[in-house]
């Protein structure tokens, strides 16, 4: 009977023993879990967007069990979303703001020209090339809208038009007519520049809208959420 009271005593120590062991590692894993999102929390305050990200993934991979942290994790999901809209809404803003002004000063190195009878939007040229095109073989203009045209002249004065797409040219050299001169180079080379301008001015106000989309639909999820 000694035995056996011995016995039972050792696996009852084991067993609370294993428990106790066990409890201890859940802990450990709760604890390594709220460590990684409270870093992640610490890289979204440092703007660290895509480390955070990472640092989300890793824990959901790493502790799957761990529930309460891994709730957590999707509120705070959130709220780093919104913080990198409103981060990359700023950036955005800033940029947009530095390109405007460069395209109004851009602008007055071109006379815009513009029929209002015949004409919905006018066309900046250079003004060596403004006026009278009666002595022109060639040149390039470039819309109120930032479309770019190239436009040839033949012997009978008949015009023909080239609109170029700055997403699939290799750069403005690539546009010149096998005949053109030092002179036509220079003038497609500006207005190159000038579309490539009014371009970027229309993807950053893009940008923005994406963005303001962004902060708009993260803001009103969490509102609900609360």
């Amino acid at each position: 009977m000694k035995k056996k009271h011995v016995l039972t005593t050792t696996i009852i120590t084991l067993c609370s023993l294993s428990s106790t062991i066990l409890s201890g590692c859940s802990e450990s894993n709760k604890d390594k879990a709220y460590q990684l999102l409270n870093a992640a929390r610490i890289a979204m305050v440092q703007n660290q967007h895509m480390k955070a990200h990472e640092l989300l993934d890793s824990m959901r991979t790493t502790y799957p069990k761990e529930v309460d942290c891994r709730r957590e994790a999707l509120q705070f999901a959130d709220s780093l979303e919104l913080h990198e809209a409103k981060y990359a809404f700023a950036k955005a803003d800033s940029s947009l703001t530095f390109k405007r002004l460069e395209l109004e000063e851009m602008k007055k190195k071109f006379v815009l020209e513009k029929d209002e009878k015949y004409q919905s939007i006018g066309y900046y040229v250079v003004p060596s090339q403004s006026g009278n095109k009666q002595h022109l073989n060639f040149f390039a203009e470039v819309g109120e809208d930032g479309s770019m045209q190239l436009v040839t002249i033949d012997k009978k004065r008949h015009y023909s038009y080239t609109t170029v797409s700055l997403s699939e040219d290799g750069g403005s050299m690539a546009l010149l007519p096998p005949n053109a001169t030092a002179d036509d180079a220079l003038i497609v080379e500006q207005c190159y520049q000038l579309a490539k301008l009014f371009a970027e001015v229309k993807m950053g106000e893009e940008e923005i809208k994406h963005q303001m989309v962004k902060i708009r639909f993260f803001e009103e999820k969490i509102t609900r959420g609360k």
